[in-house]
């Protein structure tokens, strides 16, 4: 079969599980990645036949994909903000709307001088090494409570040549910091946002494939770790220094209540790319600091 044949193929036996559009942007993102194509050469080499390893490795993966198993998780990896990053069910596969974060901080900080930023809940390591990469006039810390998590994460730091402190850390623990003393510029963190009401409402290749414990909250007290931020925080952030977070769209006015009474200021609430707003930062001051 050629490859336009097999992108046919492929794109039929997702259907049942995606739309026509998704199921048909997944098989050619898979056989691009397989092939090690550029899109270009996908359509200018659309009528040859299939190499005789990627055949046997599409039998291999076919039925994972079927299953609904996110096609990073299939292929091992993933890309953000152009770095490639290894992605297993112990961690979150990296989202665009995390780029938008990290592009955010990379904006306002390039021309800063040495600085230092903490990453809680690190996951993939995502947004840490891509701070790292883009802002080599940080020191970048990690954090997060699961051990296979910081494996990964440890792992896409010496594949894409990143200088990161890591350490085993609870976001909800904001007593026992796992840096000392150490004061830093940066707070930045994508917590687990999504009201556990709405796992229901989720594509079911997500909530059967990526850790509940980075994704859900309890729906009566949605807030925790962003409280726990801010806690966090009035123990080590600089005079002046910021929280980022990702978000979840329907809590804005909350979490400007909350950071403001925990004496932060300057909140800001920001869009994504869809129009959703996905993105907040807040500002210490000298009175917030103990």
């Amino acid at each position: 079969m050629t490859t336009r044949e097999h992108l046919h193929r492929i794109t039929q036996l997702l259907q049942p599980l995606y739309d026509a559009h998704e199921a048909a942007a997944i098989a050619k993102a898979y056989l691009q990645a397989r092939l090690a194509l550029p899109a270009h050469e996908m359509v200018l080499r659309a009528n040859e036949a299939l190499p005789a390893q990627v055949e046997q490795q599409l039998a291999q993966d076919l039925p994972l994909l079927q299953q609904g198993t996110p096609l990073q998780q299939v292929l091992g990896e993933a890309e953000f903000y152009g770095l490639t990053l290894k992605v297993t069910p112990d961690v979150l596969i990296p989202r665009p709307e995390t780029e938008e974060l990290v592009d955010l901080i990379v904006r306002q900080y390039q021309h800063s001088p040495a600085l230092r930023i903490w990453d809680l809940g690190t996951g993939s390591g995502c947004i840490a090494i891509a701070l790292a990469k883009h802002l080599p006039q940080a020191e970048v810390y990690a954090t997060d409570l699961s051990e296979p998590a910081l494996a990964v994460a440890r792992a896409n730091a010496e594949a894409n040549h990143a200088t990161i402190r890591f350490a085993r850390h609870d976001m909800l623990d904001a007593t026992n910091l796992p840096f000392g003393d150490t004061r830093f510029d940066i707070l930045v963190s994508n917590p687990p946002y999504i009201p556990a009401a709405l796992r229901s409402t989720m594509h079911r290749n997500v909530v059967a494939h990526e850790p509940h414990s980075a994704l859900f909250v309890p729906d009566e007290n949605p807030l925790l770790f962003y409280e726990a931020l801010a806690q966090i925080g009035e123990h080590c952030l600089i005079p002046h220094g910021k929280i980022y977070a990702e978000t979840f769209e329907g809590y804005h006015k909350e979490l400007e209540a909350m950071f403001l009474s925990h004496g932060y200021a300057d909140f800001q609430s920001l869009e994504d790319i869809n129009g959703k707003k996905r993105m907040v930062y807040v500002t210490t001051h000298y009175a917030s600091q103990r």
